[in-house]
């Protein structure tokens, strides 16, 4: 992978765990879209957000809902324009006292330099079986 697309995912989940919406957005092109695999449970939206206005209010909602969200980049693995950031994360709902750490994976579609699209999974396997597909 090349120097640059890493270095811009890498900022994507720095922002993410700063909670700063707009440095995400920053990487992202201005027609971005959020899917979920099966599995993941939506707390948010029910509807795909699309659009830099949409994914900013559903990235908010996310955020609101932990008190700690620290996803860090443990691999990537790129076939033409997706990559899969393997992730382990660690976090805590609102109100919890409970922490959770877990590994997961989101598929991330690039387009122009940017983050164009993010499929979020809680299943790694899943996510590297549809980088493959």
């Amino acid at each position: 992978m090349d120097t640059e697309r890493a270095a811009l995912i890498d900022r994507f989940y720095e922002a993410l765990t700063q909670g700063d919406v707009s440095a995400v957005l920053a990487q992202c092109h201005d027609d971005v879209e959020v899917y979920k695999a099966p599995g993941v449970i939506e707390m948010v939206s029910a509807l795909t957000p699309r659009g830099r206005e949409r994914v900013a209010h559903w990235l908010e909602g996310w955020l609101a809902s932990w008190d700690l969200y620290e996803p860090r980049v443990e691999g990537l693995s790129e076939a033409g324009d997706k990559v899969v950031a393997l992730l382990h994360v660690r976090s805590r709902g609102r109100g919890s006292q409970f922490d959770l750490e877990e590994d997961i994976a989101d598929v991330l579609s690039m387009r122009d330099g940017k983050i164009s699209g993010m499929r979020l999974y809680v299943s790694r396997d899943e996510a590297l079986r549809d980088l493959e597909g």
